[in-house]
């Protein structure tokens, strides 16, 4: 990381802690500050600010909350001033922001051991759900970039793609000075200049065409073989599905709850959703409230850190760098996140089952479903746990 980079993100870090409690609930809202006083771009490995009257192309990328960008693979000429548009199509915030692997990996690291820190610069667009934004960028170092979303485990969970800057020399660098291609390059055309990219270009139609149907298929891709695992070659992570991916990412239950939830021991969403037919009191929503709050930190937190696992688990077979040693090492670290994360949802049942009666509780079971309970007969907690998880296995 350059020393201007790491000096910023140290002044930001310095900022979240003594602002920390104006910050909550806000991280990575884009910023509203005035205007930056004009001054000169900075060089940077991957590129410089962009003048918008030089802009030759507009690339759209869109953000989707199953962690993905698409298109992610773009290609541009060196010393080319692009606008990237940015759209977020999900219902969550995200962003986009330019670097080497090294840089994001680094900075990517940093968010999610400090979520509240904010930042801005001319590489980024923090873009709220539904909104579109910016960023005007002259790509003048040749070479592979990367681009990703550095959100709190959103980038553990592969919200990432690549720049691919190509090198011009000699006579080719006064004909790359004016534009060949429309304003307008839609992600489907950007690699149909060349004849020689055309093969490149099918590869990576078909390559999201496979991707687009595993995702919408209610079952797994089989072969005409039947082979229940074709077509899952293609995932980032081999283990993970795009839904499991997801899941994990925004601290969904996914079913780690349900040894709690159905043997009586209600959770905090679904007791929000029925706090009128519960009866809930003026505190017990206040507390309810606050304990789904914390929960849903935590668990995107841990599952940040599982798909992180299965993610070394699933290279070190990828890179053929897996040994007996190595492997205990790996699966007992991603069973240990998958432990941390179980114990998670189920403790927070069990703080939640603390706040209700035990008429609350029997009549939850009957509204979600369960039938007559046996929580009128259970042990009931007279102290409620402490909601700090703070003492989870991690």
């Amino acid at each position: 990381m350059n020393l201007q980079t790491t000096m910023k993100l140290v002044n930001s870090i310095a900022l979240c802690t003594l602002l920390a409690t104006a910050h909550v609930g806000q991280a990575h809202e884009a910023p509203q500050v005035p205007a930056r006083e004009a001054a000169a771009p900075q060089q940077t490995d991957w590129g410089i600010a962009g003048d918008a009257k030089k802009v030759t192309r507009t690339i759209t990328l869109t953000m989707t909350d199953n962690m993905r960008f698409t298109p992610d693979r773009i290609e541009v000429k060196e010393g080319e001033t692009v606008r990237l548009r940015v759209r977020n199509g999900g219902k969550m915030q995200h962003e986009l922001v330019l670097g080497t692997h090294q840089e994001l990996e680094a900075h990517a690291a940093m968010m999610l051991k400090f979520p509240d820190m904010e930042h801005d610069e001319p590489y980024m667009a923090h873009v709220a759900p539904g909104k579109t934004g910016q960023i005007v960028w002259t790509f003048n170092r040749a070479g592979e970039f990367e681009f990703a979303c550095l959100i709190g485990g959103h980038y553990q969970a592969g919200m990432k793609g690549r720049v691919r800057v190509v090198p011009i020399r000699g006579g080719q660098r006064a004909a790359a000075a004016a534009p060949t291609l429309a304003p307008e390059t839609s992600a489907q055309d950007m690699h149909a200049g060349a004849a020689h990219n055309m093969q490149h270009h099918m590869d990576h139609a078909m390559h999201h065409a496979m991707h687009h149907d595993m995702q919408h298929s209610s079952a797994p891709a089989r072969s005409p073989s039947g082979q229940p695992y074709a077509g899952q070659q293609q995932r980032e992570i081999k283990a993970l599905s795009d839904e499991e991916i997801q899941a994990y990412t925004q601290g969904r239950g996914f079913g780690f709850a349900k040894a709690a939830e159905l043997n009586g021991y209600p959770g905090p969403m679904h007791t929000l959703e029925l706090a009128p037919e519960l009866g809930l009191s003026e505190a017990q929503r206040s507390q309810t409230q606050a304990l789904l709050d914390q929960h849903k930190a935590q668990a995107r937190r841990l599952g940040a850190e599982l798909i992180e696992a299965e993610r070394e688990l699933d290279q070190a077979f990828a890179s053929r760098s897996v040994d007996a040693n190595s492997l205990r090492e790996l699966t007992r670290a991603a069973g240990e996140k998958l432990a941390a994360l179980r114990a998670e949802h189920l403790q927070t049942h069990l703080a939640q089952t603390a706040l209700l009666t035990l008429e609350q509780i029997e009549r939850y079971r009957t509204l979600r479903g369960y039938g007559r309970a046996n929580a009128l007969t259970m042990h009931h907690p007279t102290n409620p746990p402490e909601m700090n998880h703070a003492h989870h296995p991690q």
